[in-house]
């Protein structure tokens, strides 16, 4: 979209804001008091004042104060004041943590994410609504370039993407085919101010360099619009690439309800070389819960390890265990070198476990085969761990055991120190039927 002045009828407004928006019960906009975020906040009101807005979606603004400038409380309360002027509720969220001395874009935008996402959960909100515009996809994309990064990388920023891994939070950017030009013109025609951020005017951050270099790029044909429209045209080829990996892992993979990832080499090996690498990073991606993500380089490493060398070998990745066999693959999650905290579960309550397992305590459902007593102390969730494993291998069914890495790294529930059920072994073992598993780790996709 190049048209600086998208927005002159409510119809176009309309058609943007409502197919962003439309699918959530309640939102939270990130505004910053820049430009664009207040021009976000700008567009909103007017959809919602023109009664357009689905009936009963509830809309929030939420400002983060990184504590990194003196002026960012009273800009937070500026923007709040705009905010309430708008018709909207409005929080400040304060970044109290201790201040990183390096990184500290990258890690002030962690920060600022991990706090919106705890707020919409608080509030209940299933998504945090960011005012990125093209001009941001095409400084991404060359970022990205300059990185040496792949389709994934080079198609950008998604208009729509998972903050949790189980989905109840996403991150929309409805102005993400809009350039920057167009977010001034709405504030500029409605009379709407915006803050300047001094740090947009510091040489040292490489997004910054980036913009004070457009016009020289712009000359040489690498304008933002023409950046954005390659981004947006690798975006579609990475849709399809994804598809073709979900179809292919749907048709080789068997996932073991999440216990261990099972596939023929053979069959593996046969498909394209992107493809092998999309598997494996998708699958690194869904067992590997919260462990830090496998960067490409490492993945297409792996691939070409296994792919040119037809021993046996195990390698470790992601978070997670990668064996191949003389005929099968399997990939599992590493068991953690330090046990984590047990998470307390409660009686009809429902925990997201290491990114993997939505773990829930029905209340009033009937026990299993002497496994089901009522528990005597509060019920917590932690990882089985390779002792506790062992003294429930007889309970397997013959030539039903996963390989005990891969059990070792499960999440178990326990009353004090008696293993109560183990729910994503409940098919190969006695278990309490009032605790379920589901495995979510493939469900984490990008829209």
């Amino acid at each position: 979209m190049t048209d600086p002045h998208p927005f002159q009828d409510l119809a176009s407004v309309d058609a943007l804001l409502k197919d962003a928006l439309g699918p959530y019960r309640r939102v939270v906009l990130a505004v910053s008091g820049g430009v664009d975020s207040m021009a976000l906040m700008a567009l909103v009101a007017r959809w919602v004042k023109a009664g357009l807005a689905p009936n009963g979606l509830i809309i929030d603004v939420a400002t983060v104060d990184h504590g990194l400038r003196a002026e960012a409380a009273r800009e937070a309360d500026w923007v709040a004041e705009q905010a309430r002027a708008a018709g909207f509720a409005h929080a400040t969220l304060v970044w109290r943590a201790e201040k990183p001395l390096a990184s500290v874009q990258e890690r002030a935008r962690e920060a600022r994410y991990a706090l919106l996402v705890a707020h919409a959960r608080a509030v209940g909100a299933g998504a945090v609504v960011t005012a990125h515009t093209s001009d941001d996809q095409a400084e991404t994309f060359l970022m990205r370039l300059g990185r040496g990064s792949g389709l994934d990388g080079l198609a950008g920023m998604a208009s729509v993407r998972a903050l949790l891994p189980d989905g109840s939070v996403e991150l929309v950017r409805p102005l993400l085919g809009v350039p920057k030009a167009a977010a001034a013109a709405v504030l500029r025609e409605s009379g709407g101010t915006w803050l300047e951020d001094p740090s947009n005017d510091r040489s040292e951050f490489e997004r910054v360099r980036l913009r004070q270099a457009a016009a020289h790029l712009s000359a040489l044909g690498l304008s933002n619009d023409k950046l954005a429209l390659s981004a947006r045209r690798l975006a579609r080829a990475r849709v399809a690439l994804d598809t073709m990996t979900e179809e292919r892992i749907e048709t080789l993979v068997a996932l073991n309800s999440g216990v261990f990832a099972s596939f023929s080499r053979e069959a593996w090996r046969g498909e394209p070389a992107e493809v092998r690498i999309r598997i494996l990073a998708r699958l690194l991606g869904a067992f590997g819960g919260a462990a830090k993500p496998a960067r490409l380089s490492q993945v297409e490493a792996l691939e070409a390890a296994m792919t040119r060398d037809d021993r046996p070998m195990a390698q470790t990745l992601g978070g997670c265990i990668v064996s191949q066999g003389r005929t099968t693959l399997r990939l599992y999650r590493e068991p953690p070198p330090v046990a984590a905290p047990p998470v307390p579960l409660e009686v009809g309550q429902e925990i997201l476990w290491d990114w993997r397992f939505r773990i829930r305590y029905e209340p009033g459902v009937g026990e299993g085969d002497g496994e089901g007593d009522a528990p005597d102390a509060p019920v917590v969730v932690r990882a089985l761990g390779l002792a506790a494993y062992a003294t429930l291998r007889d309970k397997f069914r013959l030539n039903d055991r996963p390989p005990a890495r891969a059990a070792a790294g499960l999440p178990a529930i326990w009353s004090a120190d008696r293993i109560i059920a183990v729910p994503p072994l409940a098919d190969r073992l006695p278990s309490d039927a009032r605790f379920s598993a589901e495995f979510i780790g493939l469900k984490r996709k990008v829209r």
